[in-house]
């Protein structure tokens, strides 16, 4: 009797002839994937779907890369910029920390004396201001409300460049498109002023803006003021200082000049600093002074009015701009509006003073003394007593 085999197939080669689902049932050949086995037509297109596939997966992949190049380059570029600009920016930040440092050291230092010296048994400033007194003061202290500033003005202590700066940053229409440098800042109607509000708003300003002034070695000062308002020929035309001559240089020739001719009284221009000292000296107070050459204490008041910073007109350069910083008027200002101070006017005051009488000495240390101790001068270095 023959023996009968049956091979149960795992696949079904691609030469197989088909035959019917029952056929191979009967026969126990069927598999469940017999029906789908690939063509070779199907393999090739099989593998030129993989071919297009990995071909666009390439080109997406390049263009990625690309892009991830170009994202490195410009970032790169970006940080070899930012590099090069910190270079620039870091040094000059750490200067200007170092100034501003410099700077607050040094104020502190100053409002510390002035605490001192005005609870002091010594000093002439009176324990309570007039009505008179304190409206001279709040006429003195022009306000920015923009900023929220108060500047106390002391003539020839930096004060034109100061005021320049108030009609820039209070957007006075008249000097809105104007030169800073070419304003003439003088015409003194054009401020808002302390003395413009009422005594509570007043006492608000002064409590709540930052507050401060500006002032100079006392003695040089003075000679300062005789040289602008009775030396200097090539203002001797101008409205002011006609005016200037009219007021105050004909009363001085009339007084300490013993002989002059017409025409020199007419111009009351110039005065000898002889003359001019003699003027300052016969003076029994120093409030009935002219405001270019009375005292700095009896103009600001530091005495009565707590300022937040007082500069120095000597380091004017570096405090003018570190105010500047401090109360964003960088929009305003130009680079190098102040300059550096040298010492020929502190020479030529030297000279100058160390040529007068004692008894003028002694009189202008009582005038000027409380300026000496509150602001930190020496009058010995220019009188030699």
């Amino acid at each position: 009797m023959p023996v009968t085999v049956r091979t149960t197939k795992s696949f079904v080669p691609t030469s197989y002839r088909y035959k019917t689902r029952r056929q191979e049932e009967d026969e126990g050949t069927y598999h469940k994937f017999s029906q789908y086995v690939p063509s070779r037509l199907l393999i090739k297109l099989g593998k030129v779907v993989v071919i297009v596939v990995m071909l666009c997966v390439a080109v997406l992949i390049g263009h990625a890369g690309s892009s991830v190049l170009k994202g490195f380059a410009k970032i790169s570029l970006d940080t070899e910029t930012s590099s090069n600009s910190n270079q620039v920016e870091r040094p000059l930040r750490y200067a200007i920390k170092r100034r501003d440092q410099k700077v607050e050291r040094l104020n502190s230092d100053r409002i510390s004396k002035i605490r001192k010296e005005c609870t002091g048994s010594e000093k002439s400033e009176p324990k309570v201001l007039t009505s008179y007194q304190k409206k001279n003061l709040y006429s003195r202290i022009f306000v920015d409300h923009k900023h929220k500033f108060a500047y106390c003005s002391v003539p020839k202590a930096a004060c034109t460049k100061w005021k320049q700066i108030l009609l820039k940053s209070s957007e006075v229409p008249l000097y809105e498109d104007e030169d800073i440098e070419k304003i003439f800042p003088h015409w003194d109607h054009q401020f808002k002023r302390l003395s413009d509000l009422d005594t509570i708003k007043a006492l608000r300003v002064l409590d709540q803006y930052y507050t401060f002034t500006f002032v100079r070695d006392p003695l040089v000062r003075l000679v300062s003021a005789w040289r602008d308002k009775f030396q200097h020929h090539s203002k001797e035309n101008r409205s002011d200082y006609v005016n200037f001559h009219q007021q105050y240089g004909r009363k001085i020739m009339k007084k300490f000049r013993k002989s002059f001719t017409k025409e020199e009284l007419d111009r009351g221009f110039p005065i000898t600093f002889t003359e001019y000292i003699d003027y300052i000296t016969s003076f029994s107070n120093v409030e009935d002074m002219n405001e270019h050459w009375i005292p700095a204490t009896t103009i600001c008041r530091p005495c009565h009015v707590t300022y937040n910073f007082v500069g120095k007109f000597e380091n004017q350069k570096e405090e003018s701009e570190y105010l500047i910083n401090k109360l964003h008027l960088h929009n305003y200002v130009p680079d190098n509006f102040f300059k550096e101070v040298g010492n020929s006017s502190r020479e030529e005051a030297k000279v100058l003073l160390r040529g007068i009488s004692e008894e003028k000495k002694r009189i202008l240390v009582k005038f000027y003394r409380d300026d000496a101790a509150v602001f930190g001068y020496d009058l010995n270095e220019f009188l030699g007593l």
